[in-house]
C-alpha cells in the first residue's frame, strides 16, 4: 500500500513539474539571479527524476499516463520568457526615476550629507538602482531588467531615502551643496554614481 502511495505521488509530482516547465517557458519566473533557462534546466532534470522513481516503484503496465508525455526539450540556460515585455517594461521604470521628485531630490542633496549619514542611509545604493538598471538595459541583462519590471517598491525606496534626507535637514545635520542653490538636477544626470539594483 505505501509502494502504491509513493507511485501516485511520483505522478503527482511529475504533472506538477511539466506544468511548472511550460508556465515559466511561456511566462518566465520571478528568480532574481537565474534566468528562465537555468531554472527550466532544473524542472527538466525533475522530470527525469520523477520518470526514473515511477520506473522503480511501478510494473511497466501501472505506469502513469503522465510518464508518456516527452520530457521537455533542453533549453539554452540563457534563455527568458517574455524578453520584449521585460524590456520594455524596464524602459518605463527607469523612466520613472529619472523623473521622480523623491529621486530628484536625493540627488541633489547627496553632495551636502556628511559620510556617516550617506552611509546609514544608504544613499548611494539607492541612487544606484538606477544607475544599475540604465547599465542593465545597455547591456541587455534581462534578469536584472526583470527586477526593475514593477517600479513601485524602487520608488517608494526612494521616497523612504529623501523622507530620511529631509529629517536630517530638519535637524541642521546636513550642508548647503551648489545643487541646493539651484533648481537643477544636474546630479540626476550622472547615474554612474554606483551600479546597484
Amino acid at each position: 500500500m505505501a509502494k502504491r502511495k509513493q507511485s501516485e505521488d511520483y505522478a503527482a509530482a511529475l504533472a506538477s513539474e511539466f506544468e511548472r516547465w511550460e508556465h515559466i517557458y511561456k511566462k518566465g519566473c520571478s528568480d532574481p539571479i537565474w534566468p528562465d533557462g537555468v531554472n527550466l534546466e532544473l524542472l527538466h532534470n525533475h522530470i527525469l527524476y520523477y520518470k526514473r522513481m515511477i520506473e522503480e516503484t511501478m510494473p511497466e503496465a501501472k505506469y502513469p499516463e503522465i510518464y508518456y508525455r516527452d520530457a521537455p526539450p533542453e533549453v539554452d540556460r540563457n534563455y527568458m520568457a517574455r524578453s520584449d515585455e521585460i524590456r520594455e517594461h524596464a524602459k518605463a521604470s527607469l523612466a520613472a526615476y529619472l523623473a521622480d521628485p523623491d529621486f530628484r531630490f536625493i540627488c541633489r542633496k547627496i553632495e551636502g550629507l556628511n559620510p556617516k549619514d550617506e552611509k546609514k542611509l544608504f544613499v548611494r545604493n539607492v541612487i544606484g538602482y538606477a544607475a544599475g538598471l540604465e547599465k542593465a538595459i545597455r547591456e541587455d541583462d534581462l534578469v536584472t531588467m526583470r527586477r526593475h519590471e514593477r517600479a513601485e517598491g524602487y520608488l517608494s525606496s526612494f521616497a523612504s531615502c529623501a523622507e530620511r534626507i529631509r529629517e536630517l535637514q530638519s535637524r541642521g545635520n546636513t550642508q548647503l551643496s551648489l545643487f541646493d542653490l539651484s533648481d537643477e538636477d544636474e546630479n540626476c544626470d550622472d547615474l554612474e554614481r554606483g551600479d546597484n539594483d
